[in-house]
Formats: structure tokens, sequence, C-alpha cells
């Protein structure tokens, strides 16, 4: 072949090269992958050898089997996000044999045709999340054999029919949280025997059948928070034994049958906060390995003994935001592990003795915004490595000695917002902050009582500060007895009767005429005025002290974060 003759064929080969690599206009492709945005009608130029086609943010309203037909046997990949679709003909994967995931989030689907997912014997992901699906049809999943992740969340279904994952025996996957499921049928998940993760949170749930779960014996996450549940069977989990992750928060659980969780060994991580618990019996927990136990923002008004006596390796007990007005001595046994136990916000007024001992391993303990007013002997007998202990908010007038001694093992305490009463009862506190400057603030610790003192900051008062009363030292005057004093002239004895001056003769005259008329005006205005002074004075002590108190009571509690429940 001749120069010129072989130069044409390298251009044609060029040129048709070029055709079968052409990125559409307004995607980006690398390789075989291309990303498509903003696009208002779905490209005509996709090159055959494409495996992966991403569509978001477009204007694409109808998705036809022409669409894919060009490269059908290469693809593999199909996702379409956040884009207006709102109908997918029946067919239009009928020429994609080897098509491994589908996804159609945050489109405008309210259906899909019953067969549009017939044939497709590779497909492993399904995700329709983020829709407005209103019929959950089980004919879309007929067929799909080797299906392992199934996405159905955030749609309206209300109801799922008993036969909808029945042909589903590969799938690990099962994902049905954020719709308006109120009933599940006893039967739906049956043959899921490699269900891995099943999530059914934020439904209209208000119960789970018994033997609904008995199938899912390769069960490892289970989710059912942000539901309606009232009440869990007491066999519920016996056929779970790998269950390792279950969230029950935000229900209306009130109690917990005994034994519930005696089946779930592996058993690492729990949420029960956020229901209507009002007890937990010592036969609750089995010997699992939870490290974790959160309680808070129930109704819980005890702690019993062994309450918590086979959860061996807890390092993490919240119990804050309950009616908490009594923890026995042995609650807490058991928990050699355990590393910071959350207390506050209930209403406990004491602690019992020994109520820490046996926890070698705690680091923090939470007794705020309680109404605790003193502390036992040796209340924290046996810590060694306590970082800090919160006191904040109680009912404390003053500690004992023993008491403050008990708290010098702590790295951290935190003592300030309580009422604290600035007599000699206070010295032991006082000369605890001087010894131990490092414990606290020392600068938010302050006197509320007497309020001669009030906001004195404790480690700075000095000894007159609490000295009695002097028997040479004038009473204190109200504002009428000070007036008087300064203008009424001492009694005169018989040898040294002075003559009243005129002013005088005005104001203590008891003589008729219009001076003595004046003068009782004069006295009457004057009562008035120290009258309505009192007032005044007697309302705005009143008003700090209650604004001082109200500071004093007013915890950042509402939040929902980890810190504010610890």
């Amino acid at each position: 072949m001749d120069p010129p003759q072989t130069l044409c064929v390298l251009l044609l080969l060029c040129s048709i090269n070029a055709v079968v690599w052409a990125c559409p206009g307004g995607c980006k492709c690398q390789e075989t992958k291309i990303l498509c945005s903003g696009l208002s009608d779905f490209p005509t130029s996709v090159p055959g050898s494409t495996t992966v086609l991403y569509f978001t943010s477009c204007s694409i309203h109808l998705l036809k089997p022409e669409d894919l037909h060009d490269f059908s046997n290469a693809l593999r990949i199909l996702l379409i996000n956040d884009t207006v679709l709102r109908e997918v003909l029946n067919g239009t994967f009928n020429s994609t044999p080897d098509i491994n995931t589908i996804a159609f989030t945050a489109t405008e689907l309210e259906d899909l045709p019953e067969t549009v997912f017939q044939n497709l014997q590779e497909l492993e992901t399904l995700n329709l999340n983020g829709n407005k699906l209103l019929v959950l049809r089980p004919k879309w999943f007929s067929q799909l054999a080797a299906l392992k992740n199934l996405d159905l969340s955030r749609n309206l279904f209300n109801f799922v029919p008993v036969e909808t994952f029945r042909s589903l025996t590969e799938l690990k996957h099962l994902f049905l949280s954020g719709n308006n499921i109120s009933q599940l049928p006893g039967e739906t998940f049956n043959g899921l025997s490699k269900l891995k993760i099943l999530r059914l949170n934020k439904n209209l749930l208000e119960e789970l059948p018994l033997g609904s779960l008995d199938d899912l014996g390769n069960l490892e996450e289970l989710s059912l928070q942000d539901n309606l549940i009232t009440h869990l069977h007491h066999d519920l989990f016996s056929k779970t034994l790998k269950l390792q992750k279950l969230f029950l928060s935000h229900n209306r659980l009130t109690s917990l049958p005994q034994g519930i969780f005696l089946n779930v060994p592996l058993l690492s991580k729990i949420s029960l906060y956020e229901n209507q618990l009002e007890s937990l019996g010592p036969g609750v927990f089995g010997p699992v390995a939870l490290e974790e136990l959160w309680l808070y923002d129930n109704r819980l008004r005890r702690v019993e003994d062994g309450a918590f006596r086979n959860l061996t390796q807890l390092r993490l007990l919240v119990l804050s935001r309950n009616q908490i007005s009594s923890v026995s001595t042995g609650a807490f046994g058991g928990l050699e592990h355990l590393e910071e136990i959350s207390l506050h916000t209930n209403l406990l007024t004491t602690l019992q003795a020994g109520l820490f001992q046996g926890l070698p391993s705690l680091v923090n303990i939470s007794l705020e915004h309680n109404s605790i007013s003193s502390l036992p002997s040796g209340f924290l007998r046996g810590l060694s490595s306590l970082g800090e202990i919160d006191l904040r908010n109680n009912s404390f007038p003053n500690l004992k000695q023993e008491s403050l001694d008990a708290l010098a093992i702590a790295k951290d305490v935190l003592l300030q917002q309580n009422p604290w009463r600035c007599d000699k009862d206070i010295l032991p506190l006082r000369d605890w902050l001087k010894k131990h400057t490092s414990k606290t603030n020392q600068t938010l610790v302050v006197c509320e009582t007497p309020f001669s003192l009030s906001g004195e900051i404790i480690v700075e008062l000095a000894e007159e500060n609490f000295l009695p009363l002097s028997f040479t030292e004038n009473p204190a005057l109200t504002p009428a007895e000070t007036w008087r004093a300064s203008h009424t002239p001492p009694t005169s004895s018989p040898a040294l009767k002075a003559t009243p001056t005129s002013e005088h003769q005005e104001v203590t005259s008891g003589g008729q005429g219009e001076t003595g008329t004046t003068s009782n005006d004069t006295w009457i205005a004057l009562i008035a005025i120290a009258v309505v002074a009192a007032v005044i004075i007697s309302t705005v002590l009143v008003g700090c002290m209650c604004w001082r108190r109200t500071k004093r009571g007013r915890g950042n509690i509402g939040r929902r974060s980890k810190n504010s429940v610890l």
C-alpha cells in the first residue's frame, strides 16, 4: 500500500475511534465510566463500551428501552440520582442481562411496571431509596435470584405483602426504613437465612410478630428505632444467635420481658433510650458482650440489685434523665470493666454507702442535676483511677471533712451551682479548696447564703466573715429607725436641759395650730416613704435570690447529643 493510501486508512481509523470513544456532551468520562449532570434528555452518543453510567441533577423524565440499546451488553451499573425521573417503561432492561447494580434514588417515581426487573439474573444491588413509590409490588423481585442488597427506604409504603421477599434467598442487606409501615405479617422474612442487616427504623410499627425473626439465623444488625413499639415478645430474639447490634430507641416500650436478651451472646451494642421504661429486672440481660448501654430519657424510678450483673464487659452505662430516686447498693455489681456511669438529671437525694465499690476501672461519675445534700462516708472507697466526679447543681449546703477526704482521689471535682451556706460549717470546704487548687474551678464555687456573702468566692473567705455579731456593735436599724436616730435630740438630763430650736419645735411639737398640722403631714409622708422603700428593697432581695436559684438550676439538658446525656 502506497503512503497516501496508508495515511488515509490511519485517518479513517482515528476518526472511527474518536466517534466510538467520544464523551457525550454534559458528561465526564473516565475509561468506561460516564458521569452526567444537568442534562434534560438522555444522551444519544454513549459509547458502546460503557460499563458505568451515572446521572445526577438532571431533568430526564422518562427512561425507555432504546436509551440503553447501544451499550446494553457492556453496562454493569446504572445510577440515576436527584433527577425528575417519573417513568421507567417496561422492557427497559430486557437487553441488559449482565447488569449488576441499578439505583433510582431521590426521583419522582411513584410506581414501576411489575416486570421491569425480570430476567436480571446477575443483579446484586437494587436501590430505590428516596422516591415516591406508593405500593410495594412482590413481582419486582420475583426473578432476582442473585439479589444481595435491597434498599427500599424513604418511600411511601404502608404495607409489605407477605410474599414480597420470598424468592430473595441470597439477600444480605434489606432496608425498609423511613416508610409508613404500620404492621408486618409474621412470615414477611421467611427464607431470608443469609440476611445480615435489617433496617425497619422510622416507620409506624407497634410490634414485631412472634416468630417473625426465626429464619434470620445470620442476622447481625437490627434497627427498630423511631417506631411506636409498645412491647417485645419474650422469645423474639431466641433464634438470632449472631445478633451484634440492636437499636430500639425512641419507641414506647414500658418494660422488657425477663430473659429477652438471654440468647444473643454476641450482642455488643444496644440502644434503649427515649422509651418509657419504668423498671429493669435483674433477669433482663443475659451474659452478652455489651460495652455500652444507653438508657437515658426513660421513666426509670429505681435501679435494683444485680440489674446489670451479666454485663461483665460493660464500659459505659448511661442512666441520665430518668426519674431515679433510689439506687441499690448492689446495682452495679459485677461491672468490673465499667469506666463511666451517668446518673445526672434524676431525683436522687442521697447515695448508698458502697455504691461504687467493686468498680476498679471507673473513671467518670456524673451526678449533676439531682437533689443530693450529703455524701455517705467512704462512698468512693475502692476507686483508684477516678478522673472526674460531677456534683454540680445539687443541694449541698456544705460538705463534711470525711466527704472531702473521699473526693480527694478524683482528678477533677465539679462543685458549682450548689446552695452553699457560708457559715462556720463551710470552713472544711474552703480549706479543701485551698489545698486542692487544681481539682475544681474555684471561682465558680460561691456562697448562696447568707445574703451578705451571696456570690462571694468560698476559697477567698476570711475568718472574720464567720465571726458572730459583737455585743458592742450597734444592731442594724431599719430605714425609719435610722432617720429617727438622726433627727431626734437626745433626752436632756435636768441639769443639762437645753432649749430646743425652732426647727425641733416644728418637728416634735404636739401643740395645736398650723405648725402641728404640718408636722403630722410630714410624719405621715416620711412613714409612707419608709414603707415603700422597705417593699422595694424586699422585692429586689427576693428577685435576686430567685434569679440566682434559677440560674443555678439551668442545665443545658435539652440537647440530644452524646455529651449532654453523659
